[in-house]
């Protein structure tokens, strides 16, 4: 980015490239992933999809690694560093009060928060100084069908193909337990084939259509352009 060549010296910055949609003022998940899915983005997608580096953290200052300083200390050098930095940079302030970085959160749409103790130093992975609170979304949906499962879930399914009103919401294969997956596998074995109402190519991967009557309770992160579930976790069945 260019704003970042206005700044002098060796730096590492923790921060992450996001679309932010000038009308909402929210950060979207399509457009970041269309100009991510190159390394050579067309022109027409730069100027359509512009991108703003939110910077968290700083691991280096001029060459010099600052890991083990309190969080705190890294945020305030992470601030002036930044201070002449405009427009495709964006410093990411650190809330003290939770209630409020959460409705935030929630407002804007996000995924969640990361939640850090102040005197902490920089962690690699989560730990219980810096706690991942996800911003999860619940849904009922109808299963209309199943992929094939491989390795350990080859005797069973891989995912169910799910919909909503008649509209396509994703697969969801995460969070079945190994008595699921036998009891819905029996189910599927029974029940009669249907013409599949959403094509492979929709879907992602070939699946099995068929006409049952089941409901599932899934949570997901969010849902991209056209409606799918992002991340989508099985709850419970009914």
């Amino acid at each position: 980015m260019k704003a970042l060549q206005s700044i002098r010296g060796r730096h590492n910055i923790d921060g992450e490239a996001v679309y932010v949609n000038p009308k909402t003022g929210n950060e979207e998940f399509t457009p970041n992933q269309r100009r991510c899915s190159t390394h050579y983005p067309d022109p027409y997608l730069r100027e359509q999809f512009p991108m703003t580096l939110k910077a968290f953290d700083l691991l280096q200052v001029h060459g010099m690694n600052i890991e083990k300083k309190p969080y705190y200390e890294r945020k305030d050098l992470l601030h002036k560093l930044l201070v002449r930095c405009e427009g495709t940079v964006e410093y990411v302030n650190y809330e003290n009060d939770l209630v409020k970085a959460w409705n935030k959160a929630v407002e804007k749409d996000r995924e969640g928060l990361i939640v850090k103790q102040v005197s902490s130093p920089y962690e690699h992975e989560r730990s219980y100084n810096w706690l991942k609170v996800k911003n999860w979304r619940f849904e009922v949906c109808d299963v209309v069908g199943f992929t094939v499962g491989e390795n350990a879930r080859s005797p069973f399914f891989g995912s169910l193909v799910l919909a909503k009103e008649g509209r396509y919401t994703g697969c969801c294969g995460s969070g079945l337990s190994q008595w699921q997956l036998r009891k819905l596998k029996d189910i599927f074995s029974d029940a009669p084939k249907i013409p599949k109402p959403y094509s492979d190519m929709q879907v992602g991967e070939p699946y099995t259509a068929v006409k049952v009557d089941i409901q599932v309770l899934v949570k997901y992160y969010q849902t991209t352009d056209t409606g799918v579930f992002r991340f989508p976790i099985f709850v419970t069945s009914s």
